[in-house]
């Protein structure tokens, strides 16, 4: 049997047999005190958001590139660092082999922001190996050398719903970068150090790819797959039998590759967020709220009073639904969309480490957790009936605070602001309950 039924049919069997009624404390509820299916909408909460601490962006399905403006967030800008290897298990360049041009490849998947933008890409020499013992976050670094590897210093618009012409050919959307001749040059004249790919990665570390700068008030990130046949380093080139060639590096599902994040709220021009995320003015949390994706902001939720509500009833209650609700207060500025999806992450009690809900996805099914924009309703909801259910029982190692971010912060760079607690019945922070007491 489903367990998420068993609540509802526990409370229409209980229905039943219970004759009596009940008072109910209301501490930071409106509860009805009497026997059967009851509504509340009226739980105290206390929100506030923060900046995040860390998020890893190892390995992940994506990385981002780019650099943008956002007048409620500020700055942001996104750096890709990544191995690269052999395609192949030899490689031949032939006799005295000549550069002809050499070109980076980054596919794009999706993005963010202004693509009427123009983002100035820099291509640098990583200095240091990348591991793959070792977890990278967001605000990870890596020594690179300073001198850029690009052919020229110049912007880069993409145009994501458009095919790229290539010598005839179509390929998907992406972005080419031209690199230097004598980068080219130098790696077909250390063909002695591509004898495998642990050779070639002790010899060539990897690039890092940056985004100084964008044109216009907004710029853009977008999100590309290294490991698509799309992304590559790569070089053209003649030998000696005159013979022209490619040689395409690439980036496999074994190369170290992460994202490094670098946002700067100081540029924000929006008073509630400077004021709460920035100055740590919680009380702010109480009208306004904020969430972020690239390891930027994340909301800290916390229900009070919630396990003591029901103690005159000696916790007899049947919570049947409950519905955390996420209502958009603030309409998309241009360019800068909500996210499609949050996510919830729950707190352990005795030492504060993330753990699923047990309402999450992850047990249940993201049509029983929700989480998803409401574009009618401007409005994300969350079931959370059983994490609910366990803290009124003291059933749980979860503590009664909550994070609410955005899901697949590591390869999304979509942020909302949102309703606290005090706003307005239709546009609050709030969470609904439909109990049963016996």
């Amino acid at each position: 049997m489903n367990k998420h039924f068993i609540p509802l049919i526990l409370a229409t069997l209980l229905g039943f047999f219970a004759s009596c009624q009940h008072g109910i404390s209301s501490i930071g509820l409106g509860l009805v005190d009497e026997v059967g299916t009851d509504f509340s909408d009226t739980t105290t909460l206390v929100a506030y958001s923060v900046m995040e601490d860390t998020i890893v962006t190892t390995n992940l399905s994506a990385n981002i590139l780019g650099n943008i403006h956002d007048p409620i967030f500020g700055d942001s800008r996104a750096t890709i660092y990544s191995q690269f290897a052999l395609s192949g298990s030899s490689v031949n360049f032939g006799e005295n082999p000549v550069v002809d041009s050499v070109v980076l490849t980054l596919q794009i998947s999706s993005y963010y922001g202004d693509t009427n933008s123009s983002v100035g890409i820099r291509v640098y020499r990583i200095n240091e190996d990348l591991s793959s013992e070792n977890k990278y976050y967001q605000n990870s670094t890596v020594n690179y050398d300073p001198t850029p590897l690009n052919y020229s210093l110049t912007s880069y618009t993409i145009r994501p719903q458009t095919p790229v012409i290539v010598d005839t050919n179509s390929f998907n959307p992406h972005v080419r970068v031209r690199l230097s001749q004598a980068f080219g040059q130098y790696l077909l004249d250390h063909q002695s150090s591509m004898s495998s790919n642990s050779t070639f990665q002790q010899f060539f570390k990897g690039l890092c790819i940056d985004a100084i700068s964008h044109t216009g008030n907004t710029g853009y990130m977008f999100m590309t797959n290294m490991t698509s046949s799309l992304t590559a380093i790569s070089l053209y080139y003649h030998n000696a039998s005159g013979t022209h060639s490619k040689y395409d590096f690439s980036c496999n599902t074994e190369c170290v590759r992460f994202t490094g994040i670098v946002h700067d709220y100081s540029r924000s021009s929006n008073s509630d967020f400077i004021q709460e995320v920035v100055s740590g003015q919680q009380e702010v949390g109480k009208n306004t709220l904020f969430v972020q994706a690239t390891g930027g902001v994340k909301t800290h939720i916390t229900f009070p009073y919630l396990q003591d509500a029901f103690k005159s009833l000696n916790n007899r209650v049947v919570i049947n639904k409950a519905e955390l609700v996420i209502t958009n207060v603030s309409p998309n500025e241009e360019f800068l969309v909500h996210p499609s999806s949050l996510s919830i992450q729950g707190i352990k009690a005795d030492d504060g480490s993330i753990m699923y809900l047990p309402d999450d996805e992850y047990y249940t099914s993201s049509s029983y957790f929700g989480g998803t924009y409401d574009i009618n309703k401007h409005e994300y909801r969350f079931r959370i009936t059983e994490y609910v259910q366990q803290l009124i029982l003291r059933n749980t190692d979860l503590s009664n605070s909550i994070n609410l971010v955005v899901k697949g912060s590591g390869v999304r760079a979509s942020r909302l602001m949102f309703g606290g607690p005090d706003l307005t019945d239709n546009k609050r922070l709030r969470l609904e309950l439909s109990y049963t007491s016996y």
